[in-house]
């Protein structure tokens, strides 16, 4: 049987795929519902994989791919624009910008605990 991890962060909603990201400082997994992050070791319920969870991380991972790719963006060491390799801090201010407010965009459905 094919496995897959959700949050265990919260009860009131139905199981929340975590998404494997390197969005996050040394946090590999992200709820996309509560804002949980967690490393690899040991992040999330492991539980059996069905069509519903299946669907349920797909249009997580479309819905939050902007995001992800700007909190990424943000924390990284280098990132490669136009074939040549830059930190995030010597990006253009409009650029940095831009990146900051697409990772601000994101709207949690259970506030942070």
């Amino acid at each position: 049987m094919e496995k897959i991890k959700i949050c265990s962060h919260h009860q009131e909603k139905e199981k929340t795929p975590l998404i494997w990201t390197f969005a996050f400082r040394q946090k590999e997994y992200w709820c996309p519902y509560c804002g949980y992050t967690e490393g690899m070791f040991g992040a999330g319920e492991n539980v059996e994989l069905t069509k519903i969870l299946t669907n349920r991380l797909k249009k997580y991972k479309k819905k939050s791919r902007a995001f992800l790719s700007a909190r990424s963006s943000i924390i990284c060491a280098y990132l490669t624009i136009n074939g040549e390799r830059r930190t995030f801090d010597s990006l253009p201010p409009q650029t940095r910008s831009y990146y900051k407010k697409k990772a601000r965009s994101w709207k949690y459905k259970r506030k942070q605990t």
